[in-house]
């Protein structure tokens, strides 16, 4: 663990170097894209966002710093992607407060607001980052005076658009695997079953599904997506765009809701197979790591839960915006 903070600490750093390098490449080629507006203000705003959130519980201090990279990249590249972010990450904290007892007695490593570290900061943001900073790139490197790169539209699929949607993939689907974690496991005395088997396991286990959950994964992607959608159509707004604004918006809905459910799937079939779950018999509880007093229940013991979430995020980010473009009546093409 030691070794991988200081490998989030170097992607931290390289990410707001980025992001400052690109955003001042779009200061020019006659684009009205000014560093105060475009930097200095998403700076104050993700530093004043940070320090709600250590103050909320939500993040500690490493996880705070590392919310900066996350923050300022979405913040200088799109309103709909800081919408998406806000949505993801202020709704996750707060599912993760509800049913503080329950979670405790189920969990003895719960942490009040669900506080996040560096490193869970980096499973759940690095992706949705990477393709913030991939849609700056392509803004920023794009025929100056050229449009469609300023307002996101699905009217026309280009480079853009896919690292948009590649973005707001990743934050609906960790948006959505978080709500079915964190309100899936309250459902009461219905057990959840095992994604493949469909047998019964105990709440917590690794791979476990709901009707609840699996409800929830699809309502906290949706909840992003119209994030998306109502910063899409603030950016519209401000362009001027105004007659385009329901065509061009409208599929970020579907998509973020989409997008919950399959991250949540995937996060499922990968902590069924390739994470470890126990019941430890003295503390009464599922555990993730095998002991003198666990029970096996399912899954190996090669990746955490960090490396899930990470992965999940991942193959998200690649599937859903590969749809966008197969689906596309004018793909873009070299």
């Amino acid at each position: 663990m030691g070794l991988l903070r200081y490998v989030v600490i170097v992607w931290a750093i390289a990410s707001v170097i980025a992001t400052i390098v690109l955003v001042d490449q779009k200061s020019y080629g006659g684009r009205p894209y000014y560093l105060v507006e475009h930097l200095f203000l998403p700076c104050a705003v993700t530093l004043t966002l940070a320090i709600v959130a250590v103050l909320q519980g939500w993040l500690d201090v490493g996880g705070a710093a590392a919310s900066l990279a996350v923050g300022l990249s979405h913040s200088a590249s799109h309103a709909s992607l800081l919408f998406a972010l806000l949505a993801f990450f202020v709704s996750s904290s707060c599912a993760t407060s509800v049913g503080k007892r329950a979670k405790r007695r189920l969990d003895p490593t719960y942490k009040k607001g669900g506080q996040r570290n560096i490193v869970q900061v980096f499973s759940n943001g690095a992706v949705a980052t990477s393709a913030a900073l991939s849609y700056l790139y392509f803004s920023a490197f794009s025929a100056p005076g050229s449009d469609g790169y300023e307002s996101i539209s699905f009217q026309f699929v280009d480079p853009a658009l896919l690292s948009a949607v590649a973005c707001m993939a990743a934050l609906a689907g960790c948006c959505g695997d978080t709500w079915a974690s964190e309100f899936g496991i309250l459902q009461g005395s219905n057990l959840p079953r095992h994604v493949l088997t469909l047998r019964p396991v105990p709440a917590g286990t690794n791979g476990g599904i709901s009707f609840i959950g699996t409800a929830c994964s699809l309502l906290g992607g949706l909840l992003v997506g119209v994030a998306f959608f109502v910063g899409m159509s603030v950016q519209h707004i401000i362009d001027k765009d105004v007659a385009g604004l329901t065509l061009s918006c409208w599929p970020a809905i579907p998509i973020g809701a989409l997008s919950g459910l399959l991250c949540s799937t995937i996060d499922s079939i990968l902590g069924a197979t390739l994470q470890y779950s126990g019941r430890d018999t003295s503390k009464n509880c599922v555990v993730n790591q095998p002991g003198p007093d666990v029970e096996h229940i399912t899954g190996r013991d090669i990746l955490d839960n960090h490396a899930v979430n990470f992965l999940s995020s991942l193959l998200t980010a690649l599937i859903v915006p590969a749809v966008v473009y197969s689906l596309s009546e004018e793909p873009w093409s070299v």
